[in-house]
């Protein structure tokens, strides 16, 4: 299971703990607050995206694009 986290503005909470169980999700109220990612846990956060998508096109769940198509976008 994955936990995400949301701010959301006080007059929407209403809203969103009803989409919540509209959607069969669970929830929790806890108030966490996390000091921002340092520099070596942002690095790996993206290190560790780069290899899910290496993961997903070899399974064949998301297509790559031609380095030249990369290089006309820059």
């Amino acid at each position: 299971m994955t936990a995400i986290t949301l701010n959301i503005p006080n007059h929407e909470v209403r809203f969103f703990k009803k989409m919540v169980g509209k959607m069969g999700w669970a929830y929790s109220e806890t108030n966490v607050v996390r000091k921002p990612a340092t520099a070596k846990e942002r690095t790996l956060a993206k290190v560790d995206h780069a290899f899910g998508q290496l993961r997903q096109m070899k399974d064949g769940t998301l297509e790559g694009i031609k380095a030249e198509d990369l290089l006309n976008e820059l």
